[in-house]
């Protein structure tokens, strides 16, 4: 078995004298042969997380466990972990093969088994012809799977990966992705992945831990944290463009609810409303998709005047296959996805359907999703 647990784990800087927590109070267990991506933005505490592991940070509190040992006291050699880092650290001095070779030769492995194992990876990473080059004849993609060689030779328990992406350009970085999904899929060991790319995390992980400000805010597969986030940091994090959010108030009509903006005044569909009855009278914040911001000439069906949004149309950003449009409804501006046929222009005056079905809301005051 070579999951990973962290077991209320807490890392202060600096002695604990009064400074926030990088991570506080970290609880999740990833499974054997899991990947399972740490997201966030810069400062969340997700390196800090994966250096733990790896044994380069102390942990101020908790249990770090791989496999059946707890591992808090163990030195970093003796952890069998793999990590790759954001820089390729290859040694430039030596072939690929060389450097493949060289922490197995650290460890004293038997040269044919070296070269055996050194053939193996270069085979997975289709690098076989690029042996006996140094790392200066080699693209950037092919320097990171060298990179990546590296810790596949080691037959570790545990691979770490420290946003091993970053340094590739926007073409290569969406091919060596896939490469790594592939990878994982036929090499099957337990894997760390940390980015603060959100594209990265869904289309890598088979779970996501999602942090911010060293706190764990949602642990979920990809398409839960998309459908169902836990509460607005979530919603916003994950999603590009990312999600829109309105303040509204909650107003009764009837047996129904309705959300309440000085823009429009919009129903409630009974399958959103759960507790959004303890909030009648109060102010929530609601958030809606780009995707689910339909222009109402396309709109399926029948649409109720109370589902519609009067917007004014700020900024076009055309892509090809869709656009990205900027609208202000009430000084109050939203993001949509639309179709590049609808040929907008700034300043045209159209109305929006908000899909019923896709909405979300939040507690104004705690962020968390009223369920």
């Amino acid at each position: 078995m070579s999951r990973v647990i962290f077991d209320n784990v807490t890392k202060i800087y600096g002695g604990g004298g009064g400074e926030a927590p990088a991570l506080s109070n970290l609880s999740l267990e990833i499974e054997d042969e899991e990947f399972l991506v740490l997201v966030g933005p810069s400062g969340c505490g997700k390196s800090t997380a994966m250096r733990m592991v790896a044994g380069l940070e102390e942990i101020s509190d908790g249990r770090i466990i791989i496999g059946d040992r707890v591992v808090n006291d163990l030195p970093p050699k003796d952890r069998n972990v793999a990590m790759v880092f954001q820089s390729y650290a290859l040694y430039p001095h030596m072939s690929v093969r060389d450097n493949l070779a060289y922490p197995l030769k650290l460890r004293k492995v038997p040269k044919n088994e070296r070269e055996e194992r050194v053939r193996e990876a270069a085979r997975i990473l289709d690098i076989d012809q690029y042996l006996d080059r140094k790392p200066k004849a080699l693209s950037g993609g092919q320097r990171q799977r060298v990179a990546l060689g590296r810790a596949i030779v080691r037959n570790a328990d545990v691979f770490l990966m420290d946003e091993p992406l970053s340094n590739l350009d926007a073409k290569l970085r969406v091919q060596t992705r896939a490469e790594l999904v592939k990878l994982h899929d036929r090499v099957r060991t337990t894997t760390i992945y940390v980015t603060h790319d959100q594209t990265e995390a869904m289309t890598m992980g088979d779970r996501i831990a999602v942090l911010s400000l060293g706190v764990l805010q949602q642990l979920a597969t990809p398409q839960e944290l998309y459908d169902n986030p836990s509460n607005k940091f979530v919603a916003g994090f994950i999603g590009s463009p990312a999600m829109n959010f309105i303040d509204v108030t909650v107003e009764a009509a009837g047996e129904h609810l309705v959300a309440v903006h000085p823009g429009f005044r919009m129903n409630i569909p009974d399958s959103r409303v759960g507790n959004l009855r303890d909030y009648v009278g109060k102010q929530v914040t609601m958030g809606i998709r780009p995707e689910h911001l339909v222009e109402r000439s396309l709109a399926a069906g029948e649409i109720p005047e109370t589902a519609l949004l009067p917007a004014t149309v700020d900024v076009v950003e055309l892509l090809g296959n869709e656009i990205f449009v900027y609208l202000d409804v009430r000084g109050q501006t939203l993001t949509a996805r639309m179709d590049p046929s609808l040929r907008l222009e700034r300043g045209q005056q159209i109305e929006v359907v908000a899909v019923p079905e896709h909405l979300h809301f939040f507690d104004a005051q705690t962020e968390q999703t009223i369920r």
